[in-house]
């Protein structure tokens, strides 16, 4: 317990792109929400949640409604906070949306804890484990990309930043099933042996589609091959898995310790990759982490965030784990984030280094996040209602 009382907590919805220049792709469409915790002593801690597309505002409305329950109390309580908003707040039923509002919570708790004992978040889970962490890019699915314009992307970003791990989303292009595996291959042999390719099929609808490809790809080297389907049914995803050589991986889309549990006894993957903005935060980051390691599977974290909160509270997490993979980052989030935060954390010769300070180690630009003002994306159009010819 500690003498720190919860005075304020205040939210920031940070655009990628004006609202104007929206496209629709991953840049047009994603916005940050970044946590900002005040206390009575004058500390205060960052935290960041994961964002959907049109809900974000719902998400802050959650955290509008814990502030209610939560200004007074001791920042501190992580533990207690983390068994409130569970069991009673949520009545153990929250959905994607509340555990995304609990996770900046408790991002923020952690960094104002640490700044209050003078430590860096990882000595309070226990120490790092790794000094530095391995990245991948992700490519993204930002615009359709011809085979030649990723690979000299990729190429790009490997001279200059060291990255030696891309992920791809071939399944994003409309392409036929001949496409798709051409487009692998191309890239593949575009990069040559010596850099490990992740395929994301974004939880297609077509079982069957997926596993195809991934038997046709197989002799591609393939390191990983992610959410082939949604979350909703391990029972067909543990089935993929026993038909590919492919190593599975899934997790960003699932929230909390008790999923991940369940997909974890099942052994449906090879890999998850929680984010520490959607699970609940760092403590259950390093739950489901646990849990995987004792079932030997190892964890690449997803982090679709931004590359300031949010990475640094995945770094301070992912440095204490024996099995821990890879840090997922995308490099086109690094323009706005030097805008955030004065200190962001870049990744160099294919590494993330662990964060200096106290907390979380970033210090943010109120200034410039005071200055946005938010903007509703117009309404996008669904290719799930029209006609296919």
């Amino acid at each position: 317990m500690s003498d720190l009382r919860i005075t304020d907590i205040k939210t920031y919805i940070v655009p990628t792109v004006p609202a104007s220049e929206v496209t629709y792709n991953w840049s047009g469409t994603k916005q940050f929400l970044l946590v900002k915790i005040e206390t009575n002593r004058g500390i205060s801690g960052w935290g960041e949640c994961y964002t959907l597309a049109d809900r974000e505002r719902s998400t802050v409305t959650h955290i509008e409604e814990m502030k209610a329950y939560l200004v007074g109390s001791d920042p501190c309580m992580i533990s207690r906070f983390r068994n409130w908003g569970y069991n009673l707040f949520g009545e153990r039923r929250p959905g994607i949306d509340l555990f995304c509002a609990f996770s900046g919570i408790e991002i923020a708790m952690y960094d104002i804890l640490g700044k209050s004992l003078g430590v860096p978040v990882y000595d309070l889970l226990g120490g790092p484990v790794h000094k530095k962490l391995p990245a991948y890019a992700n490519l993204g699915p930002d615009g359709v990309k011809t085979p030649d314009e990723e690979v000299s992307m990729a190429r790009e970003l490997a001279a200059r930043y060291g990255y030696s791990a891309f992920k791809l989303y071939p399944f994003a292009n409309d392409e036929t099933e001949d496409e798709m595996i051409a487009r692998i291959a191309h890239f593949r042999e575009g990069l040559g042996p010596d850099y490990r390719i992740m395929i994301d099929v974004w939880r297609t609808t077509d079982a069957r589609l997926a596993l195809s490809v991934a038997r046709a790809i197989e002799k591609y080297n393939i390191c990983w091959y992610e959410e082939p389907i949604g979350p909703d049914d391990l029972n067909v995803l543990r089935d993929i898995k026993m038909k590919t050589d492919l190593p599975l991986v899934a997790g960003e889309a699932m929230y909390g310790k008790r999923w991940f549990n369940e997909v974890c006894k099942l052994n449906c993957v090879d890999y998850i990759n929680p984010d520490v903005s959607v699970v609940g935060g760092i403590a259950e980051m390093c739950d489901i982490a646990a849990i995987a390691e004792a079932n030997y599977i190892k964890v690449g974290p997803h982090n679709c965030n931004s590359s300031t909160v949010s990475l640094n509270a995945t770094i301070h997490a992912a440095c204490t784990m024996p099995n821990l993979s890879s840090v997922e980052t995308f490099p086109w989030h690094e323009e706005i984030g030097d805008k955030m935060s004065f200190n962001q954390i870049k990744v160099k010769d294919g590494y993330l280094e662990l964060p200096d300070g106290p907390g979380l180690g970033i210090h943010m630009n109120e200034e410039f996040l005071k200055s946005l003002e938010y903007s509703p994306r117009p309404p996008k159009t669904w290719k799930l209602f029209e006609e296919k010819i």
